[in-house]
């Protein structure tokens, strides 16, 4: 057991101390994961290698992100950049409205409004960072660019090569113990799958959904910044949506008043509830359900350990070892209460009957 553990170990070892590094390998295999079914049919119906198909996907693939970039790109940069200068008025503003002046009274103390708003702007500037020359500006943009690159051909690598790693891997199993390996492996890929592309799709959908609401019904600003932030949040149970609504509400707040505020809440509240109770059963089935507290505990795990991508990956990680306990120690059935047959029963014994014989 210990040389089969080892391996993984180490690997597990130096992926803690290597998150920023690994970061675009450990996107690209995850993308790989999921789209590597779409390839497996291609390849099966239309008889073509798989690298003349993995090459169309990837002239897809470039082609459709330029598309996005050139035509969200102005708006979404320009909304950024409004909302990253307006953060401390909006903040301002919505304590304004909610507590009815600029000041605020907590157990005796004063504090002034206008001192939240330039912490807030403080706190703005640290998260998002603010390259002071243009040197910075100049290798921050080199490095992103540098990692699309990596985790782009890395991408394309595995959705080629992706087939070979499970034999690949197994090969350092010993062979008493392949079988159940595989099938634990074919367990977990089953219900793996099915939830990392779950959750791209329920990515995508919130996006949307959010985008419409807060546009065309609220008539919000920053809407298109606010959804894509709602949309990847998804992927952080519980706590994502809520922080998610948090953010869209003190904009409404703002904006509009206590009024809009209530109603993007609600409509927040309806569409997790909605995707809770119809489009999560749907889309990502009952295997993978964990008891409420696991995604958190794992999630605040893995972030301690590998920043926002540990964040990310703790839930499906956390899925895929219950799938393995659960194929390698299957759950003991209920036992039914002990009942002894009819005829072994024991019952009080009746009277003997009397016999009545002619004198």
């Amino acid at each position: 057991m210990i040389r089969l553990l080892l391996p993984f170990a180490i690997l597990a070892l130096v992926a803690c101390f290597a998150t920023t590094v690994l970061a675009p390998f450990v996107i690209a295999a995850i993308l790989a994961y999921i789209l590597s079914p779409l390839i497996d049919r291609l390849e099966e119906r239309t008889r073509l290698p798989r690298a003349a198909l993995v090459a169309v996907f990837a002239v897809l693939l470039i082609g459709t992100l330029v598309g996005l970039v050139w035509f969200l790109e102005a708006r979404l940069a320009a909304e950024i950049r409004a909302l990253r200068a307006a953060g401390p008025d909006i903040v301002q503003g919505a304590f304004a409205k909610l507590v009815g002046g600029d000041t605020l009274d907590v157990f005796g103390q004063v504090v002034e409004v206008r001192a939240l708003a330039g912490w807030t702007r403080l706190q703005m500037n640290e998260i998002l960072g603010r390259p002071s020359d243009a040197l910075q500006l100049l290798q921050h943009a080199i490095e992103g660019v540098v990692k699309v690159f990596l985790t782009l051909m890395a991408l394309f690598y595995f959705l080629y090569d992706g087939r070979r790693v499970g034999p690949y891997l197994l090969r350092f199993v010993p062979a008493e113990h392949r079988r159940r390996t595989r099938e634990v492996g074919q367990n977990v890929h089953a219900v793996l799958g099915r939830f990392l592309r779950g959750q791209l799709f329920l990515i995508g959908l919130m996006i949307v959904v959010n985008y419409c609401v807060l546009e065309f019904i609220f008539r919000l600003p920053f809407a298109l910044p606010i959804a894509i932030v709602s949309g990847v949040l998804e992927v952080i149970p519980l706590l994502g949506p809520i922080l998610a609504g948090a953010i869209a509400s003190v904009i409404a707040l703002a904006h509009g008043g206590v009024g809009p505020m209530a109603g993007v809440a609600l409509a927040y509240l309806i569409l997790r509830q909605l995707e809770d109770h119809f489009v999560m059963p749907f889309v990502v089935g009952r295997a993978v359900h964990l008891h409420p507290l696991i995604p958190i505990v794992s999630v605040l795990i893995g972030g301690a350990i590998g920043g926002i991508l540990g964040a990310i990956l703790a839930v499906p990680t956390a899925a895929a070892l219950r799938v393995t306990l659960d194929t390698l120690y299957p759950p003991l059935a209920v036992e039914e209460p002990l009942t002894l047959p009819p005829a072994h029963r024991s019952t009080p014994h009746a009277p003997a009957p009397t016999v009545h014989t002619p004198s």
